[in-house]
């Protein structure tokens, strides 16, 4: 091997361990747009409010990248908790929310930063969730799994988190 060869070879690999997302950037070559469809399930406060944020997080990364990210989250189960405005009068009731307006504040945030977050009513009518009890800002939709069965065909990816 020529001594110039074995420098380049040298450097390569100081790149690559250095800078080892360099050696995976193919992945977004010519992207530029990302249409991502979100079911979001967690009835866990802590839970739910990590997977918002890594969503959040996973859109803004991408805009960083030169990356639109499209994101519709959609929300149902025991996660519809926390789009009520009062969980009185609903079965989550006796549920400890204990940071429901911050999570809120976090979908309102998400919402205004381009992400359309779509609940489902069919478990607001099994938990006793009235649509005018529904943060406005949030669409309710007759059955979400619709939308993530059209969205999908729409080329839209589907991630449970």
């Amino acid at each position: 091997m020529k001594k110039g060869h074995s420098i380049i070879i040298m450097l390569a690999l100081i790149v690559f361990m250095l800078f080892p997302a360099a050696a995976k950037a193919g992945d977004f070559d010519g992207l530029k747009e990302a249409k991502v469809v979100w079911d979001v399930t967690a009835g866990d406060e802590k839970v739910f409010t990590d997977r918002i944020n890594l969503i959040h997080q996973t859109a803004e990364s991408l805009k960083k990248k030169g990356i639109t990210p499209v994101f519709v989250i959609g929300i149902r189960g025991p996660a519809t908790k926390f789009v009520a405005k009062s969980v009185e009068g609903t079965k989550f009731e006796k549920d400890k929310i204990e940071k429901k307006d911050e999570i809120q504040q976090k979908l309102l945030k998400a919402t205004e930063d381009g992400i359309k977050i779509k609940q489902c009513s069919i478990p607001m009518q099994r938990f006793n969730v009235a649509k005018n009890n529904v943060v406005e800002f949030i669409e309710v939709v007759d059955n979400v799994w619709e939308n993530l069965i059209a969205l999908q065909n729409k080329g839209y990816a589907y991630i449970v988190p």
